[in-house]
């Protein structure tokens, strides 16, 4: 799709640039040089294949823009001017952030993130989780009180739509009568649907004993260095919890990228981790229960 979104877009007189001068070329290299050393983002080679991969994506935003959209919103998968998003049937949410590229003959202009849009649906492929189920209102805060008091603390991430969340230890006591803490961070901009799924693959985490043990949940410190074993456990167990509620991810596209560890997978881990996690999200919800208490 990005290929040819706007491939019919009129040219216009502030995207024609003028001729470079070799002053010009030594100020944008110092300053690209500049912005690289004060952020530390671009220190690893994994690091500068994902901004790659984010460039080659946005194929129409100028590259130097494109690694400032990078820097502002990690995550982000599309982003496009208003008037480029009035052309697919869509505009800006009321109040939603605009994130800023540098413009032609003048000083800066505003896009916004797939995410922060809304009008005509979306093809699936455009999205990063499409997932597809409808979620109760306030069932978030339910979920934040449920797990706060089993001291795990949800954090909300302002992110772009390929970055959904993650899960990891905050404390380490090693006390048997005592829970030790976690975080499992959402994508703030997603709907809740997807939101639902990253939680029941983060937790899955915990659980599985990926992010380390605790005696107090009787979670075995399991983590296997294989990474693709590891989020292949921990969607299996999402997909689980997800399609028994109502809720259908599109989890074997994020999967297809793992399927060499199956083979490894251990289906007793994940149906008994599958059960807990569900239990603390308060699963399945009630009006989608065959008995109903």
């Amino acid at each position: 799709m990005q290929q040819d979104l706007f491939s019919q877009r009129p040219a216009k007189q502030a995207d024609k640039m003028p001729p470079a001068t070799a002053a010009d070329g030594d100020q944008d290299r110092a300053l690209i040089d500049q912005l690289i050393a004060d952020t530390q983002l671009y220190d690893s080679s994994e690091r500068l294949r994902e901004l790659m991969a984010f460039t080659v994506r946005l194929r129409h935003i100028a590259p130097f823009n494109a690694m400032l959209l990078h820097v502002q919103k990690p995550g982000l998968s599309f982003a496009a001017r208003p008037t480029d998003w009035a052309r697919l049937g869509r505009r800006p949410k009321p109040y939603a952030r605009p994130l800023v590229i540098l413009r032609s003959f003048g000083p800066v202009e505003f896009v916004y993130d797939v995410l922060n849009t809304e009008g005509k649906p979306l093809p699936p492929e455009v999205l990063s989780f499409p997932t597809k189920g409808e979620v109760p209102d306030r069932w978030r805060d339910t979920v934040e009180r449920r797990l706060l008091r089993e001291r795990i603390l949800v954090r909300w991430l302002d992110r772009g739509d390929r970055s959904a969340g993650h899960a990891l230890r905050l404390s380490s006591h090693g006390n048997k009568r005592q829970l030790a803490r976690f975080e499992v961070a959402v994508n703030a901009n997603h709907p809740p649907a997807t939101q639902l799924v990253t939680f029941a693959h983060e937790l899955a985490h915990i659980y599985l004993g990926h992010c380390g043990g605790d005696q107090k949940r009787k979670v075995t410190l399991y983590c296997p260095q294989d990474e693709a074993l590891r989020e292949v456990e921990a969607e299996t167990v999402a997909y689980l919890v997800a399609k028994r509620t109502g809720i259908s991810p599109r989890s074997e596209s994020y999967l297809e990228a793992y399927q060499g560890a199956f083979d490894e997978l251990d289906l007793h881990r994940i149906l008994k981790t599958a059960g807990i996690v569900e239990k603390l999200l308060g699963l399945p919800f009630p009006e989608k229960r065959i008995f109903k208490s």
